[in-house]
Protein backbone atom coordinates (compact mmCIF):
# COMPACT_ATOMS: atom_id res chain seq x y z
CA UNK A 1 0.00 0.00 0.00
CA UNK A 2 1.67 3.41 -0.55
CA UNK A 3 1.81 4.70 3.07
CA UNK A 4 2.48 1.36 4.39
CA UNK A 5 1.19 0.09 7.62
CA UNK A 6 -0.54 1.85 10.31
CA UNK A 7 2.81 0.49 12.72
CA UNK A 8 5.00 2.44 11.16
CA UNK A 9 3.07 5.54 11.67
CA UNK A 10 2.90 5.33 15.16
CA UNK A 11 6.55 3.59 15.93
CA UNK A 12 9.00 5.75 13.48
CA UNK A 13 11.96 3.34 12.75
CA UNK A 14 15.87 4.78 12.24
CA UNK A 15 15.18 5.43 8.74
CA UNK A 16 12.07 7.02 8.71
CA UNK A 17 11.16 10.85 8.31
CA UNK A 18 10.59 11.68 12.27
CA UNK A 19 8.26 14.65 10.81
CA UNK A 20 5.83 12.29 9.45
CA UNK A 21 3.11 11.57 12.16
CA UNK A 22 -0.98 11.23 12.36
CA UNK A 23 -2.43 14.06 13.59
CA UNK A 24 -5.73 13.46 15.86
CA UNK A 25 -8.52 13.89 12.71
CA UNK A 26 -6.58 11.48 11.13
CA UNK A 27 -5.99 8.69 13.59
CA UNK A 28 -9.95 8.73 13.99
CA UNK A 29 -10.57 8.67 10.46
CA UNK A 30 -8.54 5.76 10.47
CA UNK A 31 -9.53 3.84 13.67
CA UNK A 32 -13.47 4.81 11.89
CA UNK A 33 -12.30 3.12 8.50
CA UNK A 34 -11.25 -0.39 10.89
CA UNK A 35 -14.36 0.10 13.12
CA UNK A 36 -16.13 -0.22 9.63
CA UNK A 37 -14.43 -3.13 8.25
CA UNK A 38 -14.54 -5.07 11.40
CA UNK A 39 -18.49 -4.63 11.55
CA UNK A 40 -18.53 -5.68 8.18
CA UNK A 41 -16.74 -8.41 8.79
CA UNK A 42 -19.32 -9.46 12.22
CA UNK A 43 -22.54 -8.27 10.73
CA UNK A 44 -22.88 -7.87 7.08
CA UNK A 45 -20.52 -10.20 5.34
CA UNK A 46 -22.93 -13.38 4.92
CA UNK A 47 -21.43 -15.23 7.68
CA UNK A 48 -19.46 -13.73 10.69
CA UNK A 49 -15.72 -13.58 9.90
CA UNK A 50 -13.02 -13.22 12.74
CA UNK A 51 -10.08 -11.74 11.94
CA UNK A 52 -8.06 -13.34 14.80
CA UNK A 53 -4.89 -10.62 14.54
CA UNK A 54 -5.94 -7.16 14.73
CA UNK A 55 -2.98 -4.88 15.35
CA UNK A 56 -1.04 -1.64 13.72
CA UNK A 57 1.27 -3.84 11.17
CA UNK A 58 -2.21 -5.55 9.62
CA UNK A 59 -3.71 -1.63 8.96
CA UNK A 60 -3.07 -0.60 5.52
CA UNK A 61 -3.31 2.72 4.55
CA UNK A 62 -3.94 4.12 0.90
CA UNK A 63 -2.86 6.87 -1.14
CA UNK A 64 -5.76 9.04 0.45
CA UNK A 65 -4.47 7.21 4.03
CA UNK A 66 -7.94 5.09 4.35
CA UNK A 67 -7.33 2.14 6.19
CA UNK A 68 -7.91 -1.62 5.20
CA UNK A 69 -7.54 -4.75 7.02
CA UNK A 70 -4.81 -6.73 5.72
CA UNK A 71 -3.32 -10.22 6.73
CA UNK A 72 -6.54 -13.01 6.98
CA UNK A 73 -4.17 -16.06 7.18
CA UNK A 74 -5.59 -16.57 10.63
CA UNK A 75 -9.62 -15.27 10.42
CA UNK A 76 -11.95 -17.97 11.32
CA UNK A 77 -15.79 -18.08 9.87
CA UNK A 78 -17.48 -17.74 13.46
CA UNK A 79 -19.31 -20.87 14.84
CA UNK A 80 -21.60 -20.15 18.18
CA UNK A 81 -20.21 -20.50 21.08
CA UNK A 82 -23.27 -22.85 22.33
CA UNK A 83 -23.01 -25.70 19.63
CA UNK A 84 -19.58 -25.82 21.06
CA UNK A 85 -17.84 -27.27 24.31
CA UNK A 86 -14.48 -26.71 25.71
CA UNK A 87 -13.56 -29.79 25.27
CA UNK A 88 -14.55 -30.27 21.81
CA UNK A 89 -11.76 -31.37 19.26
CA UNK A 90 -13.30 -29.22 16.43
CA UNK A 91 -13.55 -26.40 18.53
CA UNK A 92 -11.84 -23.22 16.94
CA UNK A 93 -8.83 -22.33 18.22
CA UNK A 94 -6.41 -19.30 17.10
CA UNK A 95 -3.09 -18.19 17.62
CA UNK A 96 -2.71 -14.32 17.66
CA UNK A 97 0.09 -11.75 18.47
CA UNK A 98 1.13 -11.17 22.22
CA UNK A 99 -0.58 -8.18 23.88
CA UNK A 100 -3.39 -7.70 21.50
CA UNK A 101 -5.11 -11.15 22.16
CA UNK A 102 -8.01 -10.79 23.96
CA UNK A 103 -7.22 -12.13 27.92
CA UNK A 104 -10.16 -15.20 27.39
CA UNK A 105 -8.19 -16.72 24.43
CA UNK A 106 -5.32 -18.11 26.77
CA UNK A 107 -7.75 -19.87 28.76
CA UNK A 108 -10.06 -21.48 26.17
CA UNK A 109 -8.38 -20.57 22.93
CA UNK A 110 -11.59 -20.33 21.34
CA UNK A 111 -11.72 -17.60 18.44
CA UNK A 112 -15.08 -14.83 18.93
CA UNK A 113 -15.93 -11.53 17.10
CA UNK A 114 -15.63 -10.84 21.17
CA UNK A 115 -11.64 -11.48 20.63
CA UNK A 116 -11.56 -9.12 17.77
CA UNK A 117 -13.31 -6.61 19.97
CA UNK A 118 -10.99 -6.55 22.24
CA UNK A 119 -7.87 -5.99 19.96
CA UNK A 120 -9.82 -3.12 17.92
CA UNK A 121 -9.62 -1.70 22.18
CA UNK A 122 -6.23 -2.47 22.26
CA UNK A 123 -5.26 -0.38 18.95
CA UNK A 124 -6.95 2.26 19.53
CA UNK A 125 -5.64 2.78 23.00
CA UNK A 126 -2.10 2.27 21.50
CA UNK A 127 -2.89 4.96 18.72
CA UNK A 128 -3.23 7.44 22.05
CA UNK A 129 -0.91 6.62 24.04
CA UNK A 130 1.81 6.22 21.49
CA UNK A 131 2.83 2.77 23.14
CA UNK A 132 2.40 -0.45 22.30
CA UNK A 133 1.09 -3.07 24.65
CA UNK A 134 3.91 -4.68 24.91
CA UNK A 135 6.36 -1.76 25.85
CA UNK A 136 8.30 -2.45 28.78
CA UNK A 137 6.54 -0.29 30.98
CA UNK A 138 3.60 -2.86 30.91
CA UNK A 139 5.16 -5.70 33.27
CA UNK A 140 3.69 -7.49 35.91
CA UNK A 141 -0.09 -6.53 37.05
CA UNK A 142 0.00 -3.86 34.68
CA UNK A 143 -0.98 -3.47 31.45
CA UNK A 144 -1.44 -0.55 28.36
CA UNK A 145 -5.68 -1.23 30.18
CA UNK A 146 -4.76 -0.64 33.49
CA UNK A 147 -2.36 2.07 32.86
CA UNK A 148 -5.42 3.88 31.19
CA UNK A 149 -7.80 3.10 33.72
CA UNK A 150 -5.99 4.45 36.58
CA UNK A 151 -5.28 7.52 35.09
CA UNK A 152 -8.51 8.20 32.97
CA UNK A 153 -10.28 11.04 33.04
CA UNK A 154 -8.55 13.10 35.30
CA UNK A 155 -4.91 12.40 34.16
CA UNK A 156 -5.71 11.81 30.26
CA UNK A 157 -2.92 14.74 29.38
CA UNK A 158 -0.54 12.16 31.35
CA UNK A 159 -0.41 9.34 29.04
CA UNK A 160 -1.65 10.71 25.85
CA UNK A 161 1.02 10.47 22.50
CA UNK A 162 2.93 13.18 22.92
CA UNK A 163 2.70 13.83 19.22
CA UNK A 164 -1.11 14.42 19.87
CA UNK A 165 0.16 17.02 22.62
CA UNK A 166 2.10 19.04 20.36
CA UNK A 167 -0.60 18.96 17.47
CA UNK A 168 -3.66 20.73 20.29
CA UNK A 169 -1.04 22.77 22.56
CA UNK A 170 -3.97 25.72 21.75
CA UNK A 171 -6.01 23.76 23.02
CA UNK A 172 -4.19 21.58 25.91
CA UNK A 173 -3.89 25.16 27.35
CA UNK A 174 -7.66 25.73 27.30
CA UNK A 175 -7.96 22.22 29.20
CA UNK A 176 -5.59 23.69 31.93
CA UNK A 177 -7.61 26.37 32.29
CA UNK A 178 -10.75 24.94 33.17
CA UNK A 179 -12.12 24.74 29.72
CA UNK A 180 -13.10 21.01 29.40
CA UNK A 181 -16.33 21.39 26.90
CA UNK A 182 -13.65 21.54 23.83
CA UNK A 183 -14.77 19.37 21.07
CA UNK A 184 -11.17 17.97 21.02
CA UNK A 185 -10.91 17.25 24.41
CA UNK A 186 -14.28 15.83 24.31
CA UNK A 187 -13.28 13.04 21.49
CA UNK A 188 -10.76 11.78 23.08
CA UNK A 189 -12.70 11.26 26.02
CA UNK A 190 -14.83 9.46 23.97
CA UNK A 191 -12.21 7.57 22.10
CA UNK A 192 -11.02 6.32 25.42
CA UNK A 193 -14.35 5.41 26.87
CA UNK A 194 -14.76 3.40 23.70
CA UNK A 195 -11.37 2.10 23.74
CA UNK A 196 -12.00 0.60 27.53
CA UNK A 197 -15.41 -0.75 26.51
CA UNK A 198 -13.96 -2.60 24.20
CA UNK A 199 -11.12 -4.00 26.48
CA UNK A 200 -13.27 -4.99 29.72
CA UNK A 201 -12.12 -8.28 31.44
CA UNK A 202 -15.70 -10.41 30.44
CA UNK A 203 -16.29 -10.09 26.62
CA UNK A 204 -20.34 -10.29 27.97
CA UNK A 205 -19.40 -6.81 28.93
CA UNK A 206 -17.48 -5.38 25.67
CA UNK A 207 -19.37 -3.64 22.55
CA UNK A 208 -19.96 -5.02 20.03
CA UNK A 209 -18.45 -3.98 16.63
CA UNK A 210 -22.04 -2.73 15.55
CA UNK A 211 -21.82 -0.11 18.29
CA UNK A 212 -18.38 0.33 17.88
CA UNK A 213 -18.79 1.50 14.76
CA UNK A 214 -21.79 3.63 15.22
CA UNK A 215 -19.79 5.59 18.05
CA UNK A 216 -16.86 5.83 16.04
CA UNK A 217 -18.67 7.87 13.25
CA UNK A 218 -20.28 10.47 15.71
CA UNK A 219 -16.95 11.14 16.92
CA UNK A 220 -15.72 11.32 13.69
CA UNK A 221 -18.63 13.04 12.35
CA UNK A 222 -17.73 16.29 15.41
CA UNK A 223 -14.26 16.50 14.28
CA UNK A 224 -15.19 16.66 10.77
CA UNK A 225 -17.68 19.38 11.16
CA UNK A 226 -20.71 17.48 10.72
CA UNK A 227 -19.49 15.37 7.93
CA UNK A 228 -19.33 11.59 8.42
CA UNK A 229 -16.48 9.96 6.19
CA UNK A 230 -16.13 6.81 7.12
CA UNK A 231 -14.40 4.68 4.16
CA UNK A 232 -16.22 1.85 2.10
CA UNK A 233 -12.60 1.08 0.80
CA UNK A 234 -13.18 -2.41 2.38
CA UNK A 235 -16.33 -2.90 0.49
CA UNK A 236 -14.68 -1.90 -2.51
CA UNK A 237 -12.22 -4.91 -2.05
CA UNK A 238 -14.65 -7.31 -1.22
CA UNK A 239 -16.57 -6.44 -4.33
CA UNK A 240 -13.62 -6.65 -6.56
CA UNK A 241 -12.04 -9.78 -4.95
CA UNK A 242 -15.24 -11.60 -5.58
CA UNK A 243 -15.54 -10.24 -9.18
CA UNK A 244 -12.06 -11.93 -9.99
CA UNK A 245 -13.17 -15.06 -8.10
Amino acid sequence: MPNGNLDTWLHHQGNQATGRHLGLAQRISIVTNIADALDYLHHYSGRPIIHCDLKPSNILLDIHMNACLGDFGIARFYIDSKLRTVGDSSSITVNGTLGYMAPEYAENGHASTCGDVYSFGIVLLEMLTGKRPTDDMFRNELTIVRFVEMNFPDHTLNFLDCRLVNDCNGTIDQIAAGTENLPIFQSLLSLLRVALLCTRQSPTERLNMREVATQMRKINMVNTGGRVESSTSFRRLVSWASQRS
